[in-house]
């Protein structure tokens, strides 16, 4: 029998193995030259496997395991049904997106932030090109058998998937695979650049050819926008209700998480209108006119300027709430231009472990999205410090913890902290001014629709129109931003109940910790007891507080 951290471990290399672009994303070497096995027969081998990992969790969780192996296998067991959650759920049969988390976008997407440091990683990438065409043949041919069972994709999410695939394909060499470049001075660098470009003509770019043909032979029969939700496939409702677990980790309803954006909006909205009247905004439409023409004021050389200058005050004084060990300077650049022209959002991916690449804060300078207007600082805060690169870089840093806890993203306490973090930056003082800390309601505004509009469309039966209506009428952001949202939550259902959800339970545990504790509580020791076990599902969040707080009152009795 394995102990507690053996089987995190071979957990941790298991999920890295089926689901290798999101460790080259999350900075974990040693998958870079893998694609995924998106196919039935790869699937049910990978279910089998986590199953025989949960039976084994579950008996180690019999023995009355320490406090840190208690929290281990409380990891173990939640990301073994998220992934079993996963493969029933079968989106890879239905889901179609140009967006860049959805395959096959999130391989190009992938590929176009690869910089390989060595020859060793040059040709890794070499390898990783050539799997991909069998990979996206797989992608194809999912897609063909979830249409026999009647799982149709979103038509106007293929009609975008064809325009921006046919964009894609135009080029002999698609524009994101002849993005990475040899390593400087590598004498085997212009043989190394044949290489790349042979292989992506000749296999990655067919191969979107199929795929191309397979989602336009799906177009006239996919589903229109008043049937966009999954409730409107078979077996769509059971889908979502296994969704909502997996990204919230908790037994919530459709129907709980729904009211529960529904208050969150008006409350947010009654803060905005008192914010709003401190600088001359007498109501919601001033509030809201007044953010929206701020997306785009500024050039972008101004507002990246201003989100690093947001950023490096908010290190400075990010010692004041949190103790040591504080990560290095976050980076901040430019997306790379594929990723951006989609309209993506500023956004952050993690160092990697390694040490070669730094924690970095992508801003889009090529359109006026999210995080560069009001918001500016909020996303800034959310994405870098206090956010996701002091969760991220300090985790880094804790050697001690399994690669499970320290390196796996789990979104709903991943982004949970982001959104706190955007709380506690404003608890901070690091806010600049009122327009700043409007920024701030308008973030936290669309977190809260998304619980709204993701179980109205998916559960509730909304359409598409309906969704985009609600979320345009309370969220100020440009119009075209928002529609990019409602498609995001239609190629990823549930995903985007994480946020509000996590912050939630995070205030929470912060709540419960200090009525319990008093004046024996110290913010920084709680970021730290919050932080220090890596990211971790909220009930098992909830029983590492609670054993904290039990341990601060007793050495303070």
């Amino acid at each position: 029998m394995s102990t507690a951290r053996e089987l995190a471990d071979r957990l941790d290399a298991a999920m890295n193995r089926a689901n290798p672009f999101e460790a080259s994303y999350m900075g974990v070497s040693g998958y870079d030259d893998l694609v995924p096995d998106a196919s039935e027969a790869g699937e049910a081998g990978r279910r089998a496997e986590m199953e025989e990992m949960l039976a084994e969790a579950r008996t180690l969780e019999a023995a009355t395991p320490s406090p840190a192996d208690s929290v281990t296998l409380g990891c173990v067991t939640t990301f073994i049904e998220q992934e079993i959650a996963v493969i029933d759920s079968a989106g890879v049969e239905h889901i179609v997106s140009s967006q860049p988390f959805a395959p096959p976008a999130q391989f190009f997407a992938v590929a176009a932030r690869t910089v390989p440091a060595d020859s060793d990683e040059a040709s890794t990438y070499l390898t990783r090109l050539s799997r991909s065409g069998d990979y996206i043949d797989q992608l194809s041919e999912r897609l063909r058998t979830g249409a026999a069972k009647g799982r149709l994709p979103v038509a106007s999410l293929v009609a975008d998937a064809v325009e921006w695939a046919e964009k894609l394909v135009a080029a002999p060499v698609p524009g994101p695979l002849a993005a990475p470049q040899p390593p400087r001075g590598w004498a085997g660098a212009d043989d190394w650049v044949e290489q790349r470009d042979r292989i992506a003509a000749d296999t990655v770019r067919p191969a979107m050819g199929r795929w191309i043909d397979t989602i336009r032979d799906l177009l006239p029969q996919s589903r229109p926008a008043n049937r966009a939700g999954l409730t409107h496939i078979p077996g769509g409702d059971e889908d979502y209700q296994r969704l909502i677990r997996l990204h919230t980790t908790l037994s919530l309803t459709a129907d709980q998480i729904h009211q529960t954006g529904l208050d969150q909006v008006a409350a947010l909205e009654a803060h905005a209108l008192d914010l709003g009247a401190s600088i001359g905004l007498h109501d919601l439409k001033a509030v809201h006119e007044a953010q929206r023409a701020s997306a785009g004021r500024r050039p972008p050389e101004e507002t990246i300027r201003i989100a690093i200058e947001a950023v490096r005050r908010a290190e400075v004084h990010a010692g004041e709430v949190f103790p040591a060990p504080l990560p290095p300077p976050c980076d901040i650049q430019p997306m790379p231009e594929f990723v951006a022209v989609s309209g993506t959002a500023p956004h952050y991916t993690p160092p990697r472990a390694d040490g070669t690449r730094p924690g970095t804060y992508w801003f889009n300078t090529h359109r006026p999205t999210a995080g560069t207007g009001f918001d500016l600082e909020v996303v800034a805060f959310h994405e870098a410090v206090p956010g996701h690169h002091l969760q991220f870089g300090r985790i880094m840093q804790l050697t001690g913890l399994p690669d499970l806890q320290r390196t796996r993203y789990l979104t709903v306490f991943s982004e949970g902290w982001g959104l706190y973090a955007e709380q506690l930056a404003d608890e901070m003082g690091i806010y600049s001014g009122p327009e700043a800390r409007l920024g701030m309601i308008t973030a936290s505004l669309m977190r809260a629709a998304r619980l709204v509009v993701d179980t109205g469309m998916h559960a509730l039966g909304w359409s598409r129109d309906k969704a985009l209506q609600f979320f345009v009428e309370h969220v100020p952001v440009p119009p075209e931003f928002a529609a990019n949202e409602i498609d995001r939550y239609l190629a990823m259902p549930g995903q985007a109940l994480s946020y509000m959800t996590g912050k939630l339970e995070i205030v929470k545990a912060r709540d419960g910790a200090k009525a319990r504790l008093g004046a024996a509580f110290a913010l920084p020791a709680f970021h730290a007891a919050l932080l220090d076990s890596g990211s971790l599902p909220m009930p098992v969040l909830h029983r590492h507080i609670d054993r904290w707080v039990e341990s601060v009152a007793a050495s303070t009795s």
